[in-house]
């Protein structure tokens, strides 16, 4: 195997280890609900200089990965509750969203289910449940997606400091290294 394929594999290979550590550390700041843990990684490849941009780009990709996968269950999350609720005569058609439905109150709700021809108690029960645990859901992935855009905002901010430094060694200048002042915790 030639020096430039072997050097390729290894490109993949560390690309690959950065996104999977990338991946364990965005969730735990997601279940956290804090970014400490991504700070710590993140404080650890300032420190390296330029050379952590590609790291910090992965974990970057990582992020918008994250965030359109969150949409995603977003989305399924309103299509399963509409087809649970057509299981009961109920359409919420295009004129509904899981948006539109959270600022729903349950008295209006149940107008709403009666005004479909769900009269019966239990069905219209079984409905506000399944109402309330879409609610509940998309609230925890909206969390999520905020929690995604404050990490994407903070990777930013370093990915630009970084390349400033970065252009600064490019071109000759001795650049203040901003890196080896981080206040560490």
């Amino acid at each position: 195997m030639d020096e430039d394929a072997l050097e390729n594999v290894f490109s993949y290979v560390e690309r690959a280890y950065v996104r999977m550590q990338a991946g364990d550390v965005i969730t735990q700041c997601l279940d956290e609900g804090r970014l400490t843990p991504l700070q710590t990684l993140v404080e650890m490849l300032i420190v390296v200089g330029p050379q952590s941009l590609d790291a910090l780009r992965e974990i970057l990709s990582e992020v918008s990965a994250r965030k359109s996968q969150v949409k995603n269950d977003q989305h399924q999350v309103f299509i399963k509750l509409e087809n649970e609720l057509k299981d009961y005569g109920v359409q919420l058609g295009g004129a509904h969203s899981l948006m539109s439905l959270a600022r729903l109150t349950p008295a209006v709700f149940l107008a709403f289910l009666r005004s479909q021809k769900v009269e019966d108690e239990s069905d219209q029960y079984f409905c506000l449940q399944r109402l309330e645990e879409a609610l509940d859901l998309m609230r925890l992935l909206v969390r999520h997606l905020d929690m995604l855009d404050e990490i994407e905002i903070y990777l930013q901010d370093w990915l630009w400091g970084l390349m400033y430094e970065s252009a600064q060694e490019d071109w000759g200048e001795t650049p203040k290294p901003f890196s080896k002042n981080l206040p560490l915790q």
